[in-house]
Order: structure tokens, then C-alpha cells, then sequence
């Protein structure tokens, strides 16, 4: 997730945006959301979906 949102910004500024400060600002501002959204999720994701079933061994 971080690697896109760091290239972005950097291509924003590296290629002569003329808001390229305020677009990096934005991509950093969405990275935040992003990634605790994500942490959200994770944690949510017993509550909407169900618990793991455990994968019985296999017996030969």
C-alpha cells in the first residue's frame, strides 16, 4: 500500500505539478485512511464473516 502512495507523491512533485506539495499532502492524508482502514478490517473480519474453521490433519 505504501509504495504506490510514496511514488505518487513523488512523481507529482518530481514532474512539475503546479500543486504538487498539496498532492502529496492528499496522497499522505489518504495513506493514513488507507492503513487504518485496513487495520479495521483485520480486526473486523471474524465479526463479519465468521471465525477460521481449522483444517483437520490429513491421515495417511
Amino acid at each position: 500500500m505504501r509504495n504506490l502512495s510514496i511514488a505518487i507523491a513523488i512523481d507529482s512533485i518530481a514532474f512539475g505539478s503546479k500543486q504538487g506539495s498539496e498532492i502529496a499532502l492528499v496522497i499522505a492524508m489518504a495513506y493514513i485512511i488507507q492503513v487504518q482502514a485496513a487495520a479495521w478490517y483485520v480486526k473486523l473480519t471474524d465479526r463479519i464473516f465468521g471465525p477460521v474453521e481449522q483444517a483437520l490433519p490429513q491421515v495417511s
